[in-house]
């Protein structure tokens, strides 16, 4: 049996160029799929969406977002408390009124704020530790030991705390970054300063010591002032009420007394010549 072609009709061709299309188009899907379009912000984050390195002004919220492959990426930003420490040689040295070198070493405990880490990272990067909060720091630091003498760096170390934390404050939300606190670990001054300021603090302390001692004397002695005045005041009263006939009888009651008690064989009456010395004598026992 011989084939007829003409018979049965050949299927439609279809064009090598959209073979060729659709290959393309398969090849992006399957590159998008595995250079994985998803990306998730977790917890405590907030994130920078670039668009062919341009930053979008509206931060990516904690969860799964859908980007573009190769024509954009993501920059996740902590919005936790973050400590930066100033310590070591990275501490700070100020002079202080007097002219002296005062080191300081302190922790900053800070958090950006989540719809602001756009333009954060838009205005200094990543890397605005370095760029915002070291500078503003070491420049309240400055001021404020600038305002005080050695002495009182010494001995007034929560007052610098709460002035630094302030000015530092005030300087970090104008460029939208949140202070939690500022925690000074360590001020340090010249060791003649030191044993110059505790020579002085125990000079001070024995000066008070003193006066409290004179001040005490002071009350003892107008105390016992007080009470002779009284005492001499009770004699004068008991003096003016006594009469010579009172006295006698008295004088004679206690010499009876004497007389009568068990304990005397002689009693002597000290008395003028008139008066006649009573003597008692114990009575012999009889053998």
């Amino acid at each position: 049996m011989n084939f007829d072609p003409n018979r049965y009709p050949r299927p439609p061709q279809v064009p090598k160029g959209f073979i060729a299309l659709g290959v393309v188009l398969v090849a992006l899907v399957l590159l998008a799929l595995l250079s994985n379009p998803f990306v998730v912000i977790p917890s405590g984050y907030v994130g920078v969406k670039l668009t062919l390195g341009k930053a979008s002004p509206d931060e990516l919220s904690p969860g799964l977002h859908l980007i573009v492959p190769f024509i954009q990426r993501t920059e996740k930003m902590s919005v936790r408390t973050h400590s930066y420490d100033l310590t070591g040689l990275n501490s700070i040295n100020a002079l202080s009124k007097d002219g002296l070198t005062i080191n300081v070493e302190l922790t900053t405990l800070y958090k950006i704020m989540p719809d602001k880490a756009a333009e954060i990272f838009i205005e200094y990067g990543l890397a605005y530790e370095d760029r915002i909060i070291k500078p503003v720091i070491r420049s309240a630091v400055r001021d404020v030991i600038s305002t005080l003498d050695s002495a009182q760096v010494y001995q007034e170390r929560s007052m610098i705390q709460q002035s630094i934390a302030r000015q530092v404050r005030n300087e970090l939300e104008k460029r939208f970054i949140l202070l939690d606190e500022i925690l000074i670990r360590d001020i340090r001054l010249p060791q003649k300063v030191v044993e110059a300021i505790e020579q002085k603090r125990r000079a001070l302390e024995e000066a008070q010591r003193m006066k409290f001692l004179v001040e005490k004397e002071k009350l003892e002695a107008e105390r016992r002032k007080i009470e002779a005045q009284g005492i001499a005041e009770a004699n004068k009263i008991i003096a003016g009420s006594l009469t010579k006939e009172y006295l006698m009888w008295k004088f004679l009651e206690n010499i009876k007394s004497y007389a009568e008690s068990g304990n005397n064989t002689i009693i002597l009456i000290p008395y003028d010549t008139k008066m006649t010395p009573i003597i008692q004598l114990p009575e012999m026992k009889k053998k």
